[in-house]
């Protein structure tokens, strides 16, 4: 089953969301575009932006009625999620303004890149925000800096990954920045689970009153596993796509294939995180 299927949904799409961003900008600046590839790159910020907006959607769902997150901005700077509504919000407006003004040619080029500048900071402040949401004392699962370093892999991988794909796909991404984006981010995935097994053992290790870490993990084996082994399909396929597929329709079909079987494992990877969730007291 899935645990808190809105939050799962919400926080892994804003990750990659963000993490596509940070790539797209970083693709840009050690690349030189021409006219018709830069039209293409609106088109993949375009989608990066509805991913965004999807995941919105499901926070909304989570909260019961999209009008309670107005009600949440009242603790801005006092409440965790105050602040990552804000910074969510923050994150999706700027970058919003930013394609619009790109694609409508409005505003000079230093202010367009200093709205972009803008709202790098500002998904990267969304992405600190999300995960002291859930820096809880009284869940000890969650209260500690693995939480913070898993979300963040996330972002590196899943957002990496998204990323790759819609300069690929849009054929916008150039062979040598191709090469090392697979390298970067097999490398990543790599990392992620040897994190992933680290994080397990410490879930395992956690014992309150009442609760068992280690047996509330064993009930989550399955995810666990295949958290686990979709990142090394996806890190496998993704191999593939760069080194072995030779014509550009079957790289590219590799390459969705790759994103969408990392896309599933940090949803498995996600729904453990919120299966451990239970308190050190006495309920």
């Amino acid at each position: 089953m899935l645990y808190e299927a809105p939050l799962v949904a919400f926080t892994v799409l804003a990750q990659t969301a963000v993490g596509a961003h940070l790539t797209m900008n970083g693709f840009q600046t050690f690349s030189k575009l021409p006219s018709i590839s830069e039209a293409r790159m609106n088109i993949a910020r375009f989608a990066v932006l509805v991913l965004m907006g999807v995941g919105f959607i499901f926070s909304t769902t989570h909260l019961g009625s999209p009008l309670r997150a107005f009600n949440a901005l009242n603790r801005v700077g006092s409440a965790a999620l105050s602040n990552e509504i804000l910074t969510g919000a923050g994150f999706l407006s700027l970058a919003g303004l930013y394609w619009l003004m790109t694609v409508l040619k409005i505003g000079s080029e230093g202010i367009r890149k200093s709205i972009n500048g803008l709202s790098i900071v500002v998904g990267v402040v969304f992405m600190f925000a999300m995960a002291n949401v859930y820096q809880i004392e009284t869940v000890p699962a969650w209260y500690t800096s693995m939480t913070t370093v898993a979300f963040w892999f996330t972002v590196v991988t899943s957002g990496l990954m998204f990323g790759y794909t819609l300069l690929n796909v849009l054929n916008v991404s150039a062979e040598g920045i191709n090469r090392s984006m697979m390298w970067a981010g097999v490398t990543l995935i790599a990392l992620n689970i040897a994190f992933a097994v680290m994080h397990t053992l410490y879930f395992a290790g956690i014992s309150t009153a009442i609760h068992s870490g280690l047996q509330q993990i064993t009930q989550l084996s399955g995810y666990v596993a295949g958290h686990v082994v979709l990142l090394a399909a996806a890190a496998a396929l993704w191999l593939y796509a760069e080194l072995f597929a030779a014509p550009e329709r079957q790289k590219n079909l590799f390459v969705v294939m790759a994103f969408v079987v990392l896309f599933v494992a940090e949803i498995l990877g996600r729904n453990v995180f919120y299966g451990m969730h239970f308190t050190s007291g006495l309920y």
